[in-house]
């Protein structure tokens, strides 16, 4: 509600908020602090004799912020000041300012040093437009376009800049190793059994996307093979420990076979790399490994890049019965021993996670 004017006759007093009443003493408040700047009753001033109170009187309020309304003030005297919309205030790089009674006591001057809702720019890690949200609507090229700052998360890409190809959601490292990391898949151990039915993917799907773009979710996007240069194999064991355990190179992928094109080891384990990476694909209706069998149908129907057949795996485990219950991610404990990390006591351990990671 607007505040009133005061009474004719009345004396000016300083401002809180929104103007005051009649002679009193002088009390200035940002705009948003302890209640000033709000609605009616933010703010009130005391009148003399008559005992009535003017409650934000001589401002008015416009988007949800203060305005110079020509109303009488004391010279000199500031208020808290926001011209945007309530909802923006605090919120983003939106802030409030402070406005000025003129020398004549007519009225205050312009809000200064608010900062008001702009467009959205994609260039920074700010919430111009003071939605609550960074870079709404921005795509990018690649992860490695995100501007610094901005938390990891998903983000929307245009993988060859062209449009109108509707924007691809994909989860983006934005800190490790320089960020700039795209998940092309993610496995995650659970006991509710879901993780080994979610990597049963057939010959068809292989360039599909499966899930959603979270690191605490099962998340395959096999296009983005296509695109990829660089990779990293993380994996987070049963305690919690997270590392990088390979990385590689490819130039593309060929989308038949699903061999990764010119591949090279970079550093990590060697064994993961010939296993999970530099050999062919494999799932229960084509195979393309070069093992003798077919490591998917070996192994609860999971499809993955094996060899012989593999070192971790997506969603079996290695030991009879190869179900134990549909927790996923498994990793061969002696790697994990290598890699300094925990084990579950077995001959192929749990790990809470096993993420593939690419850029370009």
């Amino acid at each position: 509600m607007l505040g009133r004017r005061p009474a004719a006759g009345a004396c000016c007093a300083a401002v809180v908020w929104l103007a005051a009443a009649p002679a009193c003493t002088t009390k200035v408040r940002r705009f948003g602090e302890d209640g000033a700047g709000g609605g009616a009753g933010g703010a009130t001033a005391s009148a003399g004799e008559g005992g009535s109170t003017a409650s934000g009187g001589g401002s008015t309020a416009s988007g949800g912020g203060s305005t110079a309304s020509g109303g009488p003030c004391d010279p000199g005297t500031q208020d808290g000041c926001y011209s945007g919309g309530r909802d923006t205030l605090n919120r983003g790089v939106c802030r409030g300012g402070v406005r000025t009674c003129d020398e004549d006591g007519n009225g205050y001057g312009p809000c200064v040093g608010e900062v008001l809702p702009a467009s959205e720019r994609c260039d920074t890690a700010e919430d111009e437009d003071c939605d609550g949200v960074v870079n709404q609507g921005c795509t990018y090229a690649r992860c490695a376009d995100v501007p610094p700052g901005q938390p990891s998360g998903v983000v929307l890409l245009d993988l060859d800049g062209t449009g109108p190809e509707p924007e691809l959601p994909v989860y983006c490292d934005l800190t490790t190793d320089g960020g700039g990391w795209a998940l092309v898949y993610n496995s995650v151990g659970s006991d509710a059994g879901a993780t080994l039915p979610f990597w049963n993917i057939p010959y068809a799907e292989r360039l599909a996307t499966r899930g959603e773009p979270a690191i605490s979710q099962n998340y395959y996007r096999g296009s983005l093979y296509f695109v990829g240069r660089e990779y990293r194999d993380e994996i987070e064991d049963i305690e919690g420990t997270a590392k990088t355990v390979m990385r590689a190179t490819a130039e593309g992928i060929d989308s038949a076979t699903m061999k990764l094109l010119r591949p090279a080891h970079v550093s990590g384990n060697a064994d993961i790399y010939v296993s999970q990476f530099l050999s062919g694909w494999s799932s229960q209706d084509r195979d393309a490994d070069p093992d003798p069998g077919n490591c998917a149908l070996q192994n609860q129907n999971v499809t993955q890049h094996y060899a012989q057949c593999w070192e971790y795996n997506l969603g079996a485990d290695g030991d009879e019965p190869r179900d134990d219950g549909g927790w996923g991610p498994h990793l061969g404990t002696h790697l994990a021993e290598r890699l300094g990390l925990a084990s579950d006591d077995t001959r192929f351990t749990r790990v809470r996670r096993i993420s593939r990671w690419t850029r370009w």
